[in-house]
């Protein structure tokens, strides 16, 4: 080898040069491939995380490289969305080493739904589908077919249906259902959830169903497609509630745009949804084949004229392709059909039934049928008349694969029976007349005989002969022994002659026998706490013999009733007393109420009025309540006075007793022959008017006082209570040569003293009936009625005595004034109120009898009362309402202090007499 030698400088150098640093290595690179599976490409966005940097953004080839990349780069990749397929999740790698990330794309179930267009591959689709149209019901739209082929659907629906279109909403207040929620328009609609399938010849091999896969919100719900003629938001729920007791609730969630809107639609039982679908809904489309079957249709009546053979034109359907030998028969005895055998074979015969056929002449098509040509005989000896028939079609094994439906009529000389009516009713042991119309046919004339077949055991009808010459009418006499048990029976009544006959068909019903049930007595009642007997009237008239459970129903709240069980026998009645019991909160009032037996006559409900009377307590005094006055606690009573021979006075019981009946103060003041009471901040005034005037005060302790007599001349009205500042009200009567004047005049019981008021009643010709004064509750405001047509009213502030005439000429036999000053008038079942305007406000129909007062715990309350109960009236309302509450025989009634009525009465007019408080 040859050598250079190097000088001793460049030798130096040289070994400078080595001990200097040497260049680095370049570092290496990796690598990231994306590989798609499912897809060949699909839009991908690669992001280098850790600088920052969108190395990739687009449409990504399967398998493509990104080479160069840092070694430790962290990478992002993103992929986007394919249609009809799922989207996999974003990767995230760290490039330790060249790697490769594969995304997973794959296909999602179904078809994406559109809105105009059903598409797709369909299930089970029956051979030879050949067109697809839109139906719903009997509903077909024949503007939009298409073909079916390799399989799958494609119906596009670019015209509007041919079906009228209906709103979606109900509209009006008369039908049956109703919509709640909201809505920006109602518009017209037609809805159609299934597609029919038709074969080339246009046989009807079923239909399709559009299932959802995705988008759905009900399990197994299924798209529809709705027609609407305007863009609508519509959101809420229809009710329908149905007479036959049915219901039906719709579910609406409706975005619509004017045209064809693919929607959400799950049908039940008695439910529907109908919900606008999102942009991710898909579905999968299944079809039904159609029944195989036969369907025969006669072009009309089979009309027989004598005994010769009838033609009828008739055309033969065949639904989901049937083909086959079948054979012909009737239902009808005697009603044959030739020929007897029909062929069915796919070149010959279309297998559209008749209704099916009908509908697809609606779609403009022309079915292929077998068109012939049926025969048939009648050798029956009954003439018909339009009697129905069912033509049967059999295959060669005997069942049934079909059907069709006629009349037959047949006129041969001879007759026509009837029952009429065709149902008929009795009793096992009664009797009925049937009723059998018969007429002539072809002129026949002659003797008739008529019996009835098919009647059971036990009873029993003797034949009818008459002579028929155009129409006759005849009864059977249909007689029971009391052992045909209850039922429908099927009978046939015949007519039979020399060489005719006919019969008629029809039904009778045995019923089973009943009782007659009735409310007796007078005043059915129950106070509260007690329990009454009701009496009830059991009886038949139609052979029933036996027990039977007699119940009340309709009952009160609070009322309950304990069945009684009584034997019934024949030809007599039973009185059956059903213990009934109220609680002590049992509802007050009037009620109708039932009585019934599991062998109650059904074409019967016998009711009566039932009242609910409050809890009463028994008066601690002997005989008749005469007299009643408010009290403090409480309330006074008084009855007949008994003679004092000492005194030469009569002396008079005056009590005050509670609403538990008990006597809380009891003193004996003297009167003449009556005595009135008159209530008092304290006590009670004793007063005899009607002879001598007698005065006694009787404080709520039983002390008695014997006031100074006052000269109060004739008495022709008086106040039942003292006012604010103790005084008594009354009006005077004066005699003057047989004309009598009347004055308003107030008596101080404390000292005797009468003073005038200054009050015109000039007008004023006599005074009747019970009252003329009614307080306030607080007593400082007086109402006074002077009686006449139409009478005078007055308030009047008994602190100033200042009167104000009411200007009004509403009649008014009673009054009622509150603290504040509302007043209220009542007459013959009309309540008024007198407006703070003068004006007065009539409320017809609220009755209140004899009006009390204000409640004196309820502003809003007023009380009144007549011979028979009290009246409960809320005046809180813009119209009062009133409540009755029976009572039977009342004597009086007084304002309790804490609240509600005092009311004193008896079952009967001689009855002994009890206190209720009511409230």
């Amino acid at each position: 080898m040859k050598r250079f030698q190097l000088p001793t400088a460049m030798l130096g150098l040289t070994v400078l040069l080595t001990a200097c640093p040497q260049p680095a290595t370049p570092e290496a690179t990796v690598s990231l491939s994306v590989v798609l599976s499912g897809v060949n490409n699909a839009p991908v966005k690669v992001t280098n995380t850790t600088s920052g940097t969108v190395l990739f953004d687009g449409a990504l080839e399967s398998g493509k490289s990104f080479t160069g990349l840092a070694k430790g780069a962290v990478l992002k990749v993103d992929p986007g969305s394919v249609n009809g397929f799922t989207t996999p999740a974003a990767q995230t790698v760290t490039l330790d080493t060249s790697k490769t990330v594969t995304l997973d794309y794959k296909a999602l179930a179904g078809t994406a739904v559109q809105q105009n267009r059903i598409q797709g591959a369909v299930s089970d689709l029956p051979a030879g589908s050949a067109i697809s149209v839109l139906s719903q019901g009997s509903e077909v739209d024949t503007n939009n077919q298409s073909a079916v082929s390799g399989g799958a659907l494609g119906l596009s629906l670019s015209r509007a249906p041919s079906v009228p279109l209906g709103p979606l909403l109900p509209t009006g207040t008369a039908g049956s259902c109703r919509f709640t929620g909201t809505g920006s328009v109602n518009p017209n609609v037609a809805l159609f959830s299934r597609v029919s399938l038709l074969s080339s010849k246009l046989d009807y091999l079923g239909t399709v169903t559009e299932t959802l896969v995705a988008g759905g919100t009900v399990s197994g719900s299924q798209v529809a497609r709705l027609y609407s003629d305007r863009a609508a938001t519509v959101q809420g729920t229809v009710n329908c509630q149905f007479p036959d007791g049915a219901t039906l609730k719709v579910d609406i969630d409706l975005t619509l745009t004017a045209g064809w809107n693919a929607v959400e639609y799950a049908a039940g039982q008695d439910q529907l949804t109908l919900r606008t679908l999102g942009s991710g809904a898909r579905s999968v489309l299944k079809a039904t084949r159609a029944p195989g079957e036969v369907s025969v249709s006669l072009a009309g009546p089979v009309e027989f004229t004598s005994d010769a053979a009838v033609a009828v034109a008739a055309s033969i359907y065949q639904d989901g392709g049937y083909t086959g030998q079948i054979s012909l028969s009737t239902d009808v005895p005697g009603l044959t059909i030739e020929p007897g055998t029909v062929t069915l074979t796919a070149a010959t015969l279309s297998s559209q039934g008749a209704q099916t056929a009908a509908y697809l002449r609606h779609l403009g098509l022309h079915p292929q049928r077998l068109d012939t040509t049926l025969t048939f005989r009648y050798s029956g000896e009954s003439n018909l008349n339009l009697a129905p028939f069912q033509i049967v079609a059999r295959d060669t094994a005997g069942k049934q694969v079909g059907n069709g439906y006629g009349t037959v009529s047949v006129t041969r000389p001879g007759l026509s029976v009837m029952l009429c009516p065709p149902n008929a009713q009795m009793f096992p042991s009664g009797t009925l007349e049937l009723s059998v119309c018969a007429s002539s046919v072809g002129g026949y004339t002659g003797a008739v005989t008529y019996t009835v077949a098919g009647l059971p055991a036990g009873l029993s009808a003797a034949p009818v002969t008459a002579t028929l010459n155009g129409a006759s009418y005849v009864t059977l006499k249909v007689t029971g022994d009391g052992t045909v048990k209850p039922g429908t029976y099927p009978i046939t009544v015949t007519g039979t002659s020399a060489d005719k006959s006919a019969s008629a068909t029809g039904e009778l019903t045995v019923r089973a026998p009943t009782v007659n049930l009735s409310f007796s007595g007078y005043e059915l009642s129950v106070s509260q706490g007690e329990t009454a007997s009701i009496p009830v009237m059991v009886s038949t008239s139609n052979g029933f013999s036996g027990p039977t459970t007699v119940t009340l129903t309709d009952l009160p709240a609070g009322v309950t009733a304990t069945p009684k069980t009584v034997t019934v026998t024949p030809g007599g009645s039973t009185q059956v007393m059903v213990p009934v019991q109220a609680s002590a909160s049992a509802a007050l009032g009037n009620t109708t109420i039932k009585v019934t037996s599991p062998n109650l006559d059904p074409f019967t409900s016998p009711t009566a009025t039932l009242s609910v009377r409050p809890a009463r307590a028994a008066l601690p005094v002997q005989g008749p309540v005469r007299r009643l006055a408010q009290a403090s606690s409480g309330a006074w009573i008084t009855t007949d006075g008994a003679f004092d021979s000492a005194t030469g006075q009569y002396q008079y019981q005056v009590t005050r007793v509670s609403a538990s009946g008990q006597a809380l103060t009891s003193a004996s003041a003297p009167g003449s022959t009556s005595m009135r009471l008159i209530s008092t901040g304290g006590g009670v005034l004793a007063v005899s008017t009607d002879g001598p005037v007698v005065a006694t005060l009787v404080s709520d302790a039983g002390a008695i006082t014997t006031l100074p007599t006052p000269q109060l001349g004739g008495v022709a009205a008086m106040s039942t209570s003292t006012d604010s500042q103790g005084r008594v009200w009354f009006v005077r009567r004066t005699d003057n040569a047989g004309a009598a004047t009347y004055s308003m005049n107030t008596w101080t019981p404390a000292t005797g003293a009468v003073t005038p008021v200054t009050l015109n009643l000039a007008g004023v010709s006599s005074f009747y009936g019970n009252q003329n004064f009614f307080f306030s509750p607080n007593r400082q405001q007086l109402v006074f009625l002077a009686p006449g047509y139409p009478g005078l009213i007055y308030r009047i502030d008994t602190a100033t005595q200042q009167a104000t005439k009411v200007d009004t000429t509403v009649q008014a036999s009673s009054a009622a004034i509150s603290d504040n000053g509302a007043l209220w008038l009542s007459a013959y079942n009309t309540l008024s109120r007198v407006n703070a305007d003068g004006t007065v406000t009539q409320f017809d129909g609220v009755s209140t009898g004899q009006l009390t007062g204000f409640d004196l715990s309820s502003s809003t309350t007023l009380w009144g009362q007549d011979t028979s109960g009290v009246y409960r009236v809320d005046v809180s309302a813009a119209k009062p309402t009133s409540t009755f509450i029976s009572l039977g025989n009342v004597t009086g009634a007084a304002l309790n202090a804490s609240g509600g009525l005092l009311t004193v009465w008896s079952e009967t007019y001689t009855g002994a007499s009890s206190i209720s408080l009511v409230k």
